[in-house]
Parts: C-alpha cells; sequence; structure tokens
C-alpha cells in the first residue's frame, strides 16, 4: 500500500463478510472462498498502487503471508509468502516513482491481474484479510475479483490501525479521552517492529503481520 500518503476516507466499501456462495459466481472452482474461516489463520497482504482511487489507478505489486496462532503462540510462515508484479495497463508515470519504487520495466514482464487473482485466491482461501487500511487494499482487489469471480471476496477484514487504536484505549486512564488512528509507521516504531526496506509490498506485508502478531498479544494480555 501507499503507506507514505496517509490520509484516505475510512469508509471506503464495507468489511466483507463470509456468506452463501453466490448463484452467480462465474468460477465455481473458487467456491472455497465463501467456506467458514478457519480457526487462528489470517493472510496479512499489502498492495503497491499507482495512486489510491481504484476506479482509475492500478495494482503493481503484491505481498502477502500467512499467520497462525498455536496454542497462543504467533507465527508467520515467511517460507512459503507470495510476491507477485503486476502488469499493469498503463504504465506507472515518472513522477510516481519515488512513491511505489517500480519503474515502467520492473512491471513490464509482470503477471496478468488473471494471473495474480488464480494465484492469491487459493493463498487466501477462507482466511480474514490483514492489513492497514484494508479497505483501500480490498477496494482495488474488488476492482478485479468481481469482473473475474462474479463477486467481490468475501473474506472479513482487519486492520491494524484499529487493532492499535483499541489497545490504547485499553491502556488510556480517561475512556473518553478521544484516541486517534495513527499511521503505520508510528505503530512499528511504538512496538518496535523492524524496519525493513520500502517500496516492496512484501516488506510491508511482513512488518504489517509482525504489528498484528505484536498487537493481538498485547490486547490478549491486558
Amino acid at each position: 500500500m501507499l503507506a507514505s500518503l496517509k490520509t484516505w476516507l475510512y469508509s471506503f466499501g464495507k468489511t466483507g463478510t463470509h456468506s452463501k456462495t453466490p448463484a452467480r459466481l462465474t468460477r465455481p472452482e473458487f467456491g472455497y472462498l465463501f467456506a467458514p474461516p478457519p480457526a487462528d489463520e489470517w493472510v496479512c497482504l499489502d498492495l503497491e498502487m499507482t495512486g489510491l482511487n481504484p476506479k482509475t489507478d492500478h495494482i503493481l505489486s503484491l505481498g502477502a503471508v500467512k499467520i497462525s496462532r498455536t496454542h497462543g503462540t504467533f507465527s508467520i510462515d515467511t517460507a512459503n509468502a507470495l510476491s507477485i508484479i503486476c502488469k499493469p495497463p498503463i504504465m506507472p508515470a515518472t513522477d510516481t516513482i519515488v512513491i511505489h519504487g517500480l519503474r515502467p520495466m520492473d512491471v513490464a514482464d509482470g503477471v496478468s491481474y488473471d494471473e495474480m487473482l488464480a494465484q492469491l485466491l487459493p493463498f487466501l482461501g477462507a482466511r480474514p484479510i490483514v492489513g492497514f487500511y484494508t479497505q483501500m487494499d480490498l477496494a482495488f482487489l474488488n476492482a478485479l475479483a468481481k469482473p473475474f469471480l462474479g463477486a467481490a471476496l468475501p473474506n472479513a477484514a482487519i486492520d491494524v490501525s484499529l487493532l492499535d487504536q483499541k489497545l490504547r484505549k485499553q491502556q488510556n486512564r480517561n475512556p473518553d479521552a478521544p484516541i486517534d488512528r495513527r499511521h503505520l509507521h508510528e505503530m512499528l516504531k511504538t512496538e518496535r517492529i523492524p524496519a525493513l526496506p520500502a517500496h516492496d509490498s512484501l516488506n510491508d506485508a511482513l512488518m504489517t503481520a509482525m504489528l498484528f502478531c505484536q498487537l493481538q498479544h498485547e490486547l490478549q494480555a491486558s
């Protein structure tokens, strides 16, 4: 995600919830997406895009890792992480490279969006999606998933900024004090999550996954 761009409409789209497989699903082989989510499993993902408008901007890359919890201990499956470079219909403008770090030559040999979804959807399964400003990622993914599947992704969404906000409310001695949502880098610094190289969707997904595990641990302990 374009983590350096701080502002976004918090209410863009609605959080997905699992339901029965839609009758109009054009690819029934992906019906497992609508199954009940497995317990204690999540997928953390991050996107790099040409901008913030899913109607006019395009996905350039995607990174995702699976998270699981066994007997109260969280683990991140880095060995089987997903990292995909996509070929957008329009090459990224030169003045946006400083934001996402991807040049036209980097994405020229990327996969199509249909190929990206064919890799991503089995990786996701019915697991909840974890991210930073998850609704924006879902808005971009659903713009592709709807024509590909005939339906939007049903996966529940978990935003680490809301978990962080919830934790700080619990820790605040004044329960009525307003607690704002924080930027990803602020949360990473507070939780002492190591900073990985920028402009890499997989690195952002890994950092967000580590943050999710830490916040969940602190919420359980508070």
